[in-house]
């Protein structure tokens, strides 16, 4: 069995919950575990998962994204699938991330280009995660800019080696980038109240992280005691 747990998005602006990040995850012997092949899973099957779980969400969460794995995201029964049933999740909008796990198969750049463009015609934003981590260099970035809608920095791909006052180059950069080119900024990875204090000078949309909400379980409409899911606590 499959289902959807989600890390909240806050506002910065108030500080409040507005959406999730949802990861998928398997129930096996062990308990909920991250799939080892996701793979396995069809677009049309990811898509009807959604379609069972986003009115059980309570209802001051407004989008979800989901991740795409770079086979997933290349693979264009995904942009089909999920087109097809995103308006079945209004009032919730529908955006996607892809991931960068790494790949088994060769994806090209070109490939990663005509799916974003899928995505983008077919009214599904796109948000690029970890920028300046990776592949999401700005090289790539500018030359998929017209379809991105969020960019995601995430400060827990840098903290092993930098403090955060360090980081205050790279932050200050793509906040920039994002003003500059009319680009969301969500930053993830905020695990204390001095992370938040960090932010106060910067012009962030939304924010992620073990400080605001750890991820929790999404039931589906079909599970034998489905309950909307309530805002957790932030303290």
């Amino acid at each position: 069995m499959i289902r959807f747990w989600g890390q909240p998005k806050f506002l910065l602006h108030p500080l409040q919950p507005i959406g999730y990040e949802l990861f998928l995850r398997e129930k096996t012997a062990d308990g909920w575990t991250f799939p080892n092949d996701f793979n396995r899973f069809p677009a049309q099957q990811i898509a009807q998962l959604l379609v069972q779980t986003a009115p059980l969400m309570a209802s001051e969460f407004k989008n979800i994204s989901i991740n795409l794995d770079p086979e997933q995201f290349v693979d264009l029964n995904f942009c089909e699938a999920l087109q097809a049933i995103r308006n079945q999740l209004l009032p919730v909008t529908l955006t996607v991330e892809l991931t960068e796990h790494s790949s088994p198969t060769l994806v090209t750049e070109d490939q990663i280009y005509k799916a974003a463009k899928c995505f983008y015609d077919n009214g599904i934003g796109w948000i690029i995660d970890d920028v300046g981590f990776g592949n999401n260099q700005l090289k790539r970035i500018e030359a998929l800019d017209p379809f991105v809608q969020e960019y995601k920095f995430a400060i827990q791909n840098f903290r092993a080696n930098k403090t955060m006052d360090q980081l205050i180059p790279q932050l200050t950069f793509w906040n920039a980038q994002a003003q500059k080119k009319h680009k969301l900024l969500t930053v993830e990875g905020i695990e204390s109240k001095d992370d938040l204090l960090l932010l106060k000078d910067f012009q962030v949309d939304m924010l992620q992280g073990f400080a605001l909400g750890h991820p929790v379980y999404l039931p589906a409409a079909s599970d034998p005691a489905a309950n909307t899911v309530l805002p957790f606590n932030k303290n």
